[in-house]
């Protein structure tokens, strides 16, 4: 189908979000892979993970690019040959890109029950609240990994290194202790359907106080 969501975001970030219902045939139409792409694409087992593979190369499309300007660092970060800043998240039946001029990372993630089960190995005892929906701890965990892919650091835990804060406002925070400095990345939230999505920017936000 068509492109499902565009937003648009400060420091000229653009967000699409493709709703895979298509299958490999038609989301291959169009676009050229790279021998990089192909290899990748052989090595995946899952239907849903090939299809939200091939989803990712129709959103670069439609925002300018083809797959061979995609290129990844040693950290598994997605960057973009004409230098500009770019996030890739998958989740189920939805797939999005994030690109513009600051470091940024977007997250998608289905809304599910089971997330509750697993809330304190990913958030501080500090970040639980009673009776959180859903939408509350999955957003907890977009907001962790949108931050962690920004940063594109290997050995940031999501339990002792980023914190959720300011939740109850419109750009929730995400602070990150990183070898004894502290990051901060506003977030902007988009929700749909059974999902949360977050995108995390880099930003100036010497006017709070670090929860850390």
């Amino acid at each position: 189908m068509p492109i499902y969501k565009k937003y648009i975001a400060p420091h000229n970030t653009q967000i699409l979000v493709w709703h895979i219902t298509e299958d490999e045939t038609t989301l291959s139409s169009g676009i050229v892979l790279t021998k990089l792409c192909i290899n990748r694409l052989g090595q995946m087992k899952s239907d849903i993970h090939r299809c939200g593979f091939l989803s990712v190369r129709q959103l670069l499309k439609a925002a300018g690019y083809s797959p061979k300007d995609l290129y990844y660092d040693p950290n598994g970060k997605p960057h973009l040959a004409d230098g500009r800043h770019i996030s890739i998240s998958h989740s189920h039946q939805f797939s999005a890109i994030a690109i513009g001029d600051k470091p940024l990372g977007i997250d998608i993630e289905k809304e599910r029950p089971k997330v509750h089960r697993i809330a304190s190995r990913f958030l501080h005892s500090s970040e639980l609240t009673p009776n959180a929906t859903d939408r509350m701890h999955t957003t907890q965990w977009c907001i962790k990994e949108a931050a962690y892919k920004a940063l594109g650091k290997k050995g940031i835990s999501f339990l002792h290194d980023i914190r959720t804060t300011h939740l109850d406002t419109e750009y929730p925070v995400a602070e990150v202790q990183l070898q004894h400095n502290t990051i901060a990345l506003k977030n902007w939230l988009y929700f749909w359907e059974d999902y949360s999505c977050a995108l995390a920017i880099k930003s100036d936000l010497s006017d709070y106080e670090p929860a850390f």
